[in-house]
């Protein structure tokens, strides 16, 4: 068997450092996402925010649509979540609860038709 390493891995120094990714078309209005969490150093050290803004306005403008409802528990596994009233992109946003690391991996958003 050949090891391979997924994901990525943060580790936040601090309570309340946000961690970005990259902004994705919505396919719709609704749907799902989630995160695939391999390690973590406590359970509940990171929150998993999912955000929307119209093409045409600043990050800042940003909202969350959506967040993992229960805390992220020590071990691997995946999270899934609903995604209502998306915009036009979304990205996924994560804040550290804690000093701490997470091995992560971000699902792609699947889309209701609209």
């Amino acid at each position: 068997m050949d090891p391979m390493l997924l994901g990525e891995t943060l580790s936040a120094s601090a309570v309340g450092e946000i961690y970005y990714g990259f902004w994705m078309p919505a396919g719709g209005n609704d749907g799902g996402g989630g995160i695939d969490v391999f390690d973590i150093e406590t359970d509940d050290d990171f929150e998993v925010i999912m955000q929307t803004k119209k093409s045409d306005e600043d990050d800042d403008a940003a909202l969350p649509i959506t967040a993992i409802a229960q805390g992220i528990d020590a071990g691997a596994k995946l999270y899934k979540f609903d995604l209502l009233n998306a915009k036009d992109l979304v990205r996924y946003r994560i804040i550290s609860k804690a000093a701490g690391y997470m091995h992560f991996q971000f699902t792609q958003p699947l889309w209701a038709p609209n």
